[in-house]
């Protein structure tokens, strides 16, 4: 299956899954990344799995595992980002995408996963609006400095 962006994503598994559900801290800590588990009784292994470009919906009855994949042009493929630590370590990202498979190593300190996510989204979307090449928007969390530039010529053959 495929998702024009996290939020469809997550709106396709919440269609797709047989019950409610709540993050697993101690599976997620475990795996290194964020493990949802159903809250109905005897539907332990009932679970989904956030791997930044696709969620992957697991179903214990008739053991099956359906893939939710994240267009990479909605994950932004148009979004170069820059991120400094608290170590003065400094990374370069060519697109969002790639961003998105190792951010939440750089961020710690009680912030959630998705929060961090819907908060560069709405970001990704805001240097869309502006819509001019190179324009930069900086946020601090967690004692991390990301900056996010827009890329408007990115992909385009004929620019």
């Amino acid at each position: 299956m495929k998702a024009k962006n996290i939020q469809e994503a997550w709106n396709m598994a919440k269609d797709i899954f047989p019950t409610d559900y709540q993050k697993d801290e101690e599976s997620s800590l475990k795996a290194g990344y964020p493990i949802y588990r159903s809250t109905a009784d005897g539907r332990y292994h009932d679970y989904i799995c956030d791997l930044n470009d696709r969620l992957e919906v697991n179903l214990e009855d008739g053991n099956r595992t359906i893939n939710i994949w994240i267009e990479t042009e909605e994950a932004g493929e148009d979004v170069e980002v820059t991120v400094i630590a608290k170590s003065g370590e400094t990374r370069t990202y060519q697109t969002y995408a790639e961003y998105r498979k190792e951010f939440r190593f750089f961020l710690s300190g009680g912030k959630r996963y998705e929060d961090n996510e819907k908060h560069f989204e709405k970001i990704i979307n805001a240097l869309r609006e502006i819509g001019e090449d190179d324009a930069k928007i900086e946020t601090h969390r967690s004692g991390v400095t990301t900056v996010f530039t827009y890329k408007k010529w990115r992909g385009h053959a004929d620019c």
